[in-house]
């Protein structure tokens, strides 16, 4: 079969996420009451402009520039998967101590404009756009799991339209790269469920390509995100694989676990070949996000958020728990190791970007009720702030209660130069009670104190993925 032929057969065409598969709906696995169309994982009916908003407390005056979080929001109100919404991202922008607005628009793409879905024409433009964004390049960008990123208007969150890297990205961009703070250099990657099953990239801090490196797999593996350290990049070939039945009978995404595949990391000089690449085994597991990874001698250490199992059943199989835990490679010996940090339930892991690719000290998530497994029970479930001291083991937390839902802590620094935790935390937080949310910062010393600053927003913003900071020193 022809790659067009399989993509326009499956679905995956439009896959950022538009699986609409030949069947879907049909399999048993298929959750009777979705949650992702319920509470504030649902999405919000309209694209909103704000001004003149309220703010309890004090915005730090020496934050200017735009906050803003892409994820997933249906135009139709409807989706087989949680993954599966068009992409909304919800910007905020902070100007002298004041957030002069708050927009939410979709990112514009021929999915959105349903000019393209699951049985569309598998061009890389046509994505979803959904799951985070980057700064790099002089440029914004809206990226998904598929596809071509979009570049965005920081101004007012307006698309301009698909990127590719003057034709050098191949097809797909992960919505995870790294930036070296050091260089400004970009590392990135894009997987496929056709050969090659990963391609890495890199390109200099003006965005220009500068390699291009198709990567050997044991199979097409789901490859959410990756680590760079100063030395190398590192590649996880897991046990979430492509499945032709999940594929054939549309249970959300074709993804499902399993427990033949190998269960490996992929370690590779950041300059280097595919004939260059080490692999080390290690016990079975599965990542979707890396905290952070850094050099330690002959060692390549990786600390991410670790689950024991992941979509068994079928991709709408989200009971289980994430934990915070350290991978080691050793180049010499060829052997690896794994530990758990301190540290309960977690995920959406995050550091103080300036220490990407360097040893760190404190890192940051959300934590995660350790009696409630599944997204469906959040209403019951308690959720919050994480800080982790990797040194000392120390943690420090901001627990709400109920009412209160966090999303991916973002640090945002004080000062170009000023120590590894000398910044702020921001966050949305959703209140159950009022069905409305609020832009929050933190003192990023002083987690466990609370918001310093609630920038009271009077609409919803949903249950997202990933942002960005991007401070107007960046921009000029």
């Amino acid at each position: 079969m022809k790659r067009r032929d399989f993509l326009n057969y499956t679905g995956l065409g439009a896959l950022g996420v538009a699986t609409s598969g030949t069947l879907a709906g049909c399999s048993n696995d298929e959750p009777k009451v979705k949650f992702w169309q319920q509470g504030n994982f649902r999405p919000v009916a309209e694209e909103v402009t704000l001004t003149e908003l309220k703010v309890e407390g004090t915005i730090p005056p020496e934050l200017s520039g735009l906050y803003v979080r892409n994820g997933t929001n249906s135009s139709t109100g409807v989706s087989e998967h949680f993954f599966g919404g068009d992409g909304m991202m919800h910007g905020v922008r902070l100007e002298n101590g004041r957030a002069a607005w708050y927009r939410n628009r979709y990112v514009d793409t021929p999915v959105y404009r349903k000019e393209a879905g699951g049985f569309g024409a598998p061009q890389p433009e046509n994505t979803t756009s959904a799951v985070s964004l980057l700064y790099h390049g002089g440029e914004l960008m809206a990226l998904g799991e598929f596809g071509y990123p979009y570049l965005i208007n920081p101004d007012d969150l307006s698309t301009k339209g698909p990127y590719n890297y003057d034709g050098k990205l191949a097809g797909n961009m992960t919505a995870h790269p790294r930036i070296d703070p050091a260089t400004g250099e970009l590392l990135f990657f894009g997987y496929d469920v056709m050969e090659p099953y990963l391609t890495y990239y890199r390109a200099d801090k003006g965005g220009t390509m500068l390699q291009v490196e198709p990567i050997t797999m044991s199979g097409p593996s789901m490859i959410h995100d990756f680590a760079v350290t100063q030395k190398y990049v590192v590649f996880m070939d897991m046990q979430v694989r492509f499945s032709w039945l999940s594929a054939i009978m549309g249970s959300g995404l074709p993804f499902k676990w399993d427990d033949s595949a190998p269960c490996r990391f992929g370690v590779m000089p950041r300059e280097g070949s595919d004939a260059d690449v080490k692999w080390f085994d290690i016990p079975s597991c599965f990542i979707f996000h890396i905290m952070n990874s850094f050099d330690r001698g002959d060692e390549v250490i990786v600390d991410a958020a670790r689950y024991d199992h992941l979509w068994v059943k079928s991709s709408h199989d989200f009971h289980y728990h994430a934990h915070l835990s350290r991978f080691a490679m050793n180049m010499k010996t060829g052997q690896a190791s794994v530990e758990r940090l301190t540290g309960g339930p977690m995920e959406f892991p995050s550091v103080n970007r300036q220490r990407w690719t360097r040893d760190y000290r404190y890192g940051y998530s959300v934590a995660v009720d350790k009696e409630n497994n599944a997204p469906e029970k959040v209403a019951t479930s308690e959720s919050g702030l994480r800080k982790y001291d990797v040194v000392t083991g120390e943690i420090d937390e901001w627990l709400p209660g109920l009412a209160l839902e966090p999303g991916e802590p973002m640090f945002l620094a004080s000062q170009e130069s000023g120590g590894e935790d000398e910044g702020y935390i921001a966050t949305y937080v959703y209140d159950k009670n009022t069905q409305t949310s609020a832009f929050c910062i933190f003192e990023a010393t002083k987690l466990s104190a609370g918001p310093i600053a609630k920038v009271q927003l009077p609409v919803r913003v949903p249950v997202g993925f990933h942002g960005v900071w991007v401070p107007d020193s960046v921009m000029a």
